[in-house]
Order: C-alpha cells, then sequence, then structure tokens
C-alpha cells in the first residue's frame, strides 16, 4: 500500500508516472479550501475565517496514485466578475495558467448559494469535480444533497467530504484520478436564452484569444458581452461592430444591463439545481454551538463575552507567559554563567560572542514566553470563527468613529501582525476608507508590540497596567480617527459573511502555532541576533553612546526616559521585539526585573513604542500600497501621538509613584 503524506493510504501505482498534472481548489470564501489543501498537502496555510485573507495562492505537489500532481489553493471568490484583488488573482490565474483540473470546493451548509459560481467555472469548459465540504454539519443541520443527482445535472463527479475530519478524500482522490488521468467528463454549459446564443455564436468570429489556455472561446465571448474590462487584455477585437450591436440588443431585449441578464439566467439555472439535488428536514431544536452564537451577536451579551474573552485572553498569556518565563531563565542564566568564562582573544571577541548569546537569551527567554500563548490564543480565535464575531459587533461602533465595517477585520487581524492587516485592507473598496483604516492599523499592537507590552508589565509594573495600555490605545485609536474622518465623506454600510460558529481542531490550532513559530525562528529570530550583536559591537565602540546622546534631548527631557532607551527605540524600528531584551542590554542586567525604570517609566516608554513607528516590514509594504507621501505623513502622525501620549502619562503618573 502506499500512503500520501496526509496519511491517506492510497492502492499501489495504478499506471506509469506522468507528466504533472496541475489542480487548482476554487470555492468561496470560508468553504474549507485551505483545509482541504492542508488535508491533501499536509502543508499549512491560513484557514482564518475572513473572506480574502489568502492573498495569494498556495501550491504543493503530491502523488496520487503513482502520479504527481500539483495543487494550488486560490484565493476564495464568490464570481468570475471579479470586484476585490483576491478575485481578480483567481480569474488572472485561470486564464493565464494551464490547469487540467478544478476542484470546486461547496460549502455544504450553504450549497444553494455556492452553486451560482459553480455554473460560472462550468463556462470555463476546464474538467472539474465538485467537493461537497463540511458535509457532517449539513446533516446535524437536517440538509441532504444528492450527488448522484448533481452529477446526472451537470456532468460533474460531485463528493461528500469533511476536509476537517478527512472524511471521504479517498473518494475524492479517486474522482480526481479519473477526471485527470483517464477520460475526463466536460461540464454541461448553461444555455442562456435563444438569442443570447445566437449573439454569442455571431460574435465569435469577432475577436482571437491572445493566450494559450485551455479554457474555451465561449466563455471569452460571454465575457465580453458581460464585463469586457475583465478581458481586455487577453482579447485581440477584430470588429468591434459586432460586440456593439451585440450588446444593444441584451439590454434592448431584457431592459436591464447585460451584466444583471447573465446574472439573472446564471441565479435561475442555479436555484433550479438546488431545488432538484437538495431536501431539507425539519430541525427545530437549535443545537449547543447554535444557541452560543445567539448570545455572542446580540449586543448586550455580545460585549459582555467579547470583554470576557479579552480579559481572560491577557488573563493567560500573562500567566502562561510568566510560567514559561521561569522554566527558560534557570538554564539561561547557568548557560551565560559558563559563557562568561570564555576566554576570547580579543575584547572584541568577547563583544561578539556575549552579543550572539545576548540575542539568543533574550529571544527565547524574553521574546518566546509571551510569544508562544499569544499565537496559540490566536489560532483558537481564528478557528472557532469567534473573530467575524467580534467584527459584526464592532461595526456599530466604527460607524461612529468615521471607519468602515470591512475595515472590522484587518483591525482584528492587527493584533497579529501587521503586514497582512494592511494587505487584508484590499477588500475595501474605497480608496478613502481604505488609506484611514492602514494608517489606524499602524497603532494596533501587533504580536510584537503585545509581547513587548507583556514581558515589561509582567517584570515591572504588574499586569493591570497592560490593560491600562490596551485601553489608552483603543481610546486613541478612536479619537484619531474620528479627528481624521471630520475632513472626510462618510464610509457606506458593510455586508459581511459570519462562518459558522465551529469547535476548534485541537491538531490545526496545535499546527497553525507549530508553523508561526517556525516562521517567527526563520523570520525574526536572525533578527534579534543580529540586532543583539549589532548593538554589542556598537557597545564596544562606544557608538550606542553617541546615540544616546543624539536623542537624549527628546528620550530624557521631553519624555522623562534614562538616555540608556535611544538605542532600544532605534532598533525597535527593525522589529519591536528588539525593544525588550536591548532595554535590558542597554542597562547591562540579564533579567528584566532588574531594569532600573519606575511604573510611570515604564508606561510611558511603552505607550511611545506602540504608536512611534511601523516597523521596517509594514513600512515597505504601505509604502509600496500608498505611495511614500502618505507614508510620511502616517510617520509624522505616528510621532506626533506617540509623543503627545507619552508625555500624558508622564506627567499624569509622575506625581504619584
Amino acid at each position: 500500500m502506499q500512503e500520501l503524506q496526509s496519511g491517506v493510504v492510497l492502492p499501489k501505482k495504478l499506471k506509469s508516472k506522468t507528466s504533472t498534472k496541475t489542480i487548482a481548489l476554487v470555492g468561496q470564501p470560508n468553504s474549507g479550501k485551505s483545509t482541504l489543501f492542508n488535508a491533501l498537502s499536509d502543508v499549512k496555510v491560513s484557514t482564518a475565517n475572513f473572506a480574502g485573507t489568502t492573498v495569494e495562492y498556495k501550491e504543493t505537489t503530491i502523488d496520487i496514485f503513482g502520479n504527481d500532481v500539483k495543487i494550488i489553493d486560490l484565493p476564495g471568490i464568490y464570481s468570475l466578475n471579479p470586484t476585490e484583488p483576491a478575485e481578480f488573482v483567481t480569474l488572472e490565474f485561470l486564464l493565464n495558467n494551464k490547469i487540467d483540473l478544478l476542484v470546486n470546493v461547496i460549502d455544504s451548509t450553504f450549497a444553494t448559494r455556492s452553486f451560482e459560481l459553480t455554473v460560472e467555472l462550468s463556462e470555463l469548459g476546464i474538467p472539474m469535480v465538485i467537493a461537497l465540504n463540511m458535509s457532517d454539519e449539513a446533516n446535524r443541520k437536517g440538509i441532504s444533497i444528492d450527488t448522484q443527482k448533481l452529477t446526472e445535472i451537470l456532468n460533474i463527479p460531485a463528493v461528500k467530504i469533511s476536509a476537517l475530519y478527512r472524511k471521504g478524500i479517498y473518494e475524492l482522490l479517486q474522482s480526481i484520478e479519473e477526471q485527470i488521468f483517464f477520460e475526463p467528463r466536460k461540464p454541461k454549459q448553461l444555455n442562456f436564452t435563444f438569442h443570447i446564443e445566437r449573439l454569442l455564436q455571431e460574435i465569435s468570429d469577432s475577436f482571437e484569444v491572445k493566450t494559450n489556455t485551455q479554457v474555451n472561446k465561449r466563455f471569452y465571448a460571454i465575457k465580453i458581452l458581460e464585463n469586457f474590462n475583465i478581458v481586455n487584455h487577453l482579447v485581440k477585437v477584430l470588429d468591434d461592430t459586432k460586440i456593439k450591436s451585440a450588446c444593444e440588443q441584451i439590454i434592448h431585449q431584457h431592459q436591464t444591463s447585460i451584466f444583471e441578464a447573465f446574472a439573472y439566467e446564471r441565479h435561475h439555472y442555479s436555484m433550479e439545481i438546488s431545488h432538484k439535488v437538495i431536501s431539507y428536514s425539519s430541525t427545530t431544536k437549535l443545537n449547543f454551538t447554535e444557541k452560543l452564537d445567539l448570545l455572542f451577536l446580540k449586543p448586550l451579551t455580545g460585549y459582555f463575552f467579547a470583554t470576557l474573552f479579552f480579559a481572560l485572553y491577557f488573563f493567560l498569556i500573562f500567566i502562561v507567559g510568566g510560567w514559561l518565563s521561569e522554566i527558560f531563565e534557570s538554564p539561561l542564566n547557568n548557560l551565560s554563567e559558563e559563557i562568561s568564562k570564555i576566554q576570547s582573544s580579543t575584547l572584541f571577541g568577547w563583544f561578539v560572542i556575549d552579543g550572539i548569546f545576548q540575542g539568543i537569551s533574550g529571544a527565547i527567554g524574553i521574546v518566546l514566553p509571551y510569544f508562544l500563548p499569544l499565537l496559540f490564543l490566536t489560532a483558537i480565535l481564528e478557528e472557532t470563527g469567534y473573530m467575524s464575531r467580534i467584527a459584526y459587533l464592532m461595526d456599530a461602533i466604527f460607524h461612529r468613529i468615521g471607519l468602515h465595517g470591512k475595515s472590522v477585520a484587518s483591525f482584528v487581524m492587527g493584533f497579529g501582525c501587521t503586514v497582512p492587516a494592511v494587505y487584508a485592507t484590499r477588500i475595501i473598496e474605497s480608496r478613502r476608507d481604505r488609506l484611514l483604516a492602514s494608517v489606524l492599523i499602524n497603532f494596533i499592537p501587533c504580536s510584537a508590540r503585545l509581547t513587548v507590552i507583556f514581558a515589561l508589565t509582567t517584570a515591572l509594573t504588574g499586569p493591570i497596567w497592560a490593560v491600562v495600555i490596551f485601553a489608552y490605545v483603543l481610546v486613541a485609536i478612536a479619537v484619531t480617527a474620528k479627528l481624521l474622518s471630520l475632513f472626510l465623506p462618510k464610509p457606506i454600510g458593510l455586508i459581511m459573511e459570519i462562518p459558522p460558529l465551529r469547535i476548534p481542531s485541537i491538531s490545526i490550532i496545535f499546527k497553525k502555532t507549530y508553523y508561526k513559530i517556525l516562521e517567527f525562528f526563520k523570520v525574526a529570530f536572525p533578527f534579534l541576533i543580529l540586532g543583539s550583536l549589532v548593538l554589542s559591537i556598537l557597545d564596544y565602540f562606544h557608538i550606542t553612546q553617541i546615540i544616546n546622546n543624539i536623542f537624549q534631548p527628546f528620550i530624557h527631557n521631553v519624555l522623562g526616559l534614562p538616555k540608556e532607551l535611544g538605542s532600544p527605540l532605534v532598533f525597535g524600528f527593525l522589529r519591536k521585539e528588539l525593544a525588550v531584551f536591548m532595554t535590558a542590554q542597554s542597562f547591562g542586567v540579564s533579567n528584566l526585573s532588574d531594569i532600573p525604570l519606575t511604573i510611570p517609566q515604564v508606561v510611558t516608554f511603552l505607550i511611545f513604542i506602540v504608536f512611534y513607528l511601523p516597523c521596517v516590514s509594514t513600512t515597505a509594504v504601505f509604502w509600496k500600497e500608498f505611495g511614500w507621501k502618505h507614508l510620511l505623513v502616517t510617520i509624522a502622525l505616528g510621532l506626533t501621538l506617540s509623543t503627545i501620549s507619552a508625555v500624558l502619562f508622564r506627567f499624569a503618573l509622575t506625581p504619584f509613584f
């Protein structure tokens, strides 16, 4: 027997190796594409419950019955008439690459809505398989889908699966094999009304297709009439008179726009399919998660549970982070004593060794203990679908302060990392709303800044001050948003999808946390060591004193902080985590609790570091997305807000401590 990477047992090789075939997973957001991709390949991608979070597609190669097959997980889309960046990415990929098979992943609990995309995909003329995902959940809700009848109607093999629990994967692989290695079925396409079909035939010789993909010419004919802008770069028009005449005839015949004429016929056809293949049994009783969902979505109880969740969120990070820090502290201290005994031929060599060790020690002993529970709890937040509930509750508040409701998702993502949060604002159509959201996302404490806050408050002030800082940050962002929005038009309303509340898979939560930790060691860890090494070398040449002296008038006179904090703030621009152990390193101590800072100074320092500058990665992304002028304005706004806030806390707290 042969075993797939995911653990699915396959029969022996059926035939000799052929050239690598390409399969694309296509479906609506939250249909479980990424979960299916993970089940097939054991390669983890984002499975968060916000539409459009997988901006770039992922791919891997697996062995199916002795044949190499490349699987591509494309961003979630609602239609092949794109309105959002993720939909453009998917359509461009489908039209510009050779794809042997489409696997249309459908959420079985929302199959009726999903069939419209299935009908559109069939217009491409590419062989397909329908994966009816979450079939177990559909059964619990009394939803039954007749796969045999669905296959007969569309001439597309349909398979019930549960990607999360890896049920039906073997049957899906069998259907995939039949479609790409044996005689593939051609999807039945919707026959539009007679006069539209006649016009599609008439304009078929009025253009040429520039690309060499297997997408049939009829698809391009449909799009030329329906939405020419999305294919104008892929076709060469030979006779625009015929095309204009066809458009005028459709508008006259239907008394509506061409887009609506095509959309109506697809919708009508998909509803016919739904009535034929889907049956419902009465389910009057709500299950546990549905009852819980009612509490989460009602404003009164919803805000209560959200507050309770975040209180527990912070409490667990403090408790677990402090516990892990104590575990790591003892062996690192012992190792530090051994390192101090190392004899180097030069003083410079000792500074290099010490700098490298301090970087490793700081990353493992200071950053990782708080970063680990933060990632684990965030994975739970994403996998349960609770993040969408928070976004829904926050929409009304966001509109009051002048922000678009769609930016809620990006703000919640910002607590993880600012870079993908800025990218996620692409789902906001208005440039005004997107720019405002991206500017303010820079002030959300990302996981790196949260780590700095948790580490220093745990060691020096107590957890209550982390709550104070967090509350102030939210108030400051709200006030800033309101002030900026006074000079801008009002945002439009929010339409968002709330996926079902689910009991999370423990294995997926652990795996997501594991891969995020791997990413930390690959991306952030080298920065932390390099930053520590550079600081140690600068110390050797007394350059840190020069940096501290340059910033002393501002650091000491304005913020009321020791001048030694100049270097951590400078290096914090590279990675915010650097500010934690570089603060200890600057004062020449190994334990955070030994840093000679008062409570007002710690709070002032943390308030400043939350707002002052985005990290270098965020700076690069913001520049790319909005240009250098908007970047400079954002930096100026951040420095202004950080200075005002820090000075405010300095003078408010100093008399009491």
